[in-house]
């Protein structure tokens, strides 16, 4: 069995304690089987010694809520954290379907605007991204991933038009002519049967992308909290088991399948957790409030979920 050896700087065990110098860590296996003061360890002549004596050590992190399948296939996507206005966003996605010779009627996806952080102060609309976007179809999602704006031409291929009534937990933002302005509210579902889902492909890759992400920024550890699509199974738990068995995955992995009777897997891969979703988020002014949002007295919140489902799933859940 392979040993390995880290000389330590400083070393942070995680439990609160005060850091400290000169420590080494022996790992046999995956497993750590002694830490303690460089001068009390010794290293078998057979080990791998790893020099961090100029570092500080940490154990790996653990992210206990992301959507880490989606995370990777969104890496390809137009990417928008850093946007400070909206000019901005519309000049960067002209520049992205340019650089990406993204095809007449070929949908381009967005992720991570923040109307906070934006120097206009306000959300997006269909007139804005129309100025680069008139051939494409376009879907920008806000950073909580409860907001979504669509331009024209996206709006049309979803059918989306000023006769649409608002689905079920969600909203559809219209101006005071009743047009749509191209916000919206927690209605994903709106868009799902026009937008072509990855392939799983795509999302193995994309499985593989954000693991490198991961442990870029010393992630070792994920929960996974993407409800699968019931109809869609390859976006969800085939593409870690197929990593697991083919020895592709490269850190440990919870995933949150939503269903309470679905607990499996081993210490590297495990299936489990109740997640209901009930409202929506505070950025979208889709999550629920007892008092109406300061700036928009309309509105307390959007329910989202399904009161017979909810209930029957957390009566469930202790068997």
């Amino acid at each position: 069995m392979s040993m390995k050896a880290i000389i330590c700087g400083k070393l942070i065990d995680g439990t609160g304690s005060p850091s400290q110098s000169e420590m080494t860590i022996l790992i046999e296996g995956n497993k750590i089987i002694k830490v303690g003061k460089k001068q009390n360890i010794e290293i078998p002549v057979q080990a791998q010694v790893i020099d961090a004596s100029d570092r500080v050590v940490v154990p790996g992190l653990i992210d206990s809520h992301v959507h880490f399948l989606a995370t990777g296939y969104r890496l390809g996507h137009y990417q928008l954290s850093h946007k400070e206005s909206i000019e901005d966003i519309v000049t960067g996605l002209g520049e992205y379907i340019q650089s990406n010779i993204v095809l007449s009627g070929k949908w381009v996806q967005g992720r991570g605007w923040d109307d906070q952080n934006l120097r206009e102060k306000r959300y997006p609309n269909r007139y804005d991204l129309d100025a680069v976007s008139l051939d494409n179809p376009v879907a920008l999602t806000r950073v909580c991933g409860h907001m979504i704006i669509l331009n024209s031409k996206a709006l049309e291929a979803c059918n989306i038009s000023k006769d649409t009534p608002n689905p079920h937990g969600g909203v559809i933002d219209k101006d005071d002519q009743g047009e749509p302005t191209g916000v919206l509210r927690d209605a994903r579902g709106l868009l799902r049967p026009h937008i072509p889902p990855p392939s799983y492909e795509e999302l193995r890759q994309g499985l593989r992308d954000a693991t490198d992400l991961a442990h870029s920024l010393g992630v070792t550890t994920i929960h996974d909290a993407s409800r699968p699509d019931e109809t869609l199974p390859h976006l969800s738990t085939k593409p870690y088991r197929d990593a697991r068995a083919e020895g592709d995955l490269r850190l440990r992995c919870h995933v949150m399948t939503g269903y309470p009777h679905e607990m499996s897997g081993d210490e590297f891969l495990s299936f489990g957790t109740l997640k209901i979703g009930i409202d929506g988020s505070m950025g979208a002014q889709t999550a629920l409030l007892f008092d109406p949002y300061d700036n928009d007295p309309e509105t307390t919140g959007v329910y989202v979920g399904d009161v017979d489902r909810d209930i029957n799933w957390v009566q469930k859940a202790p068997e």
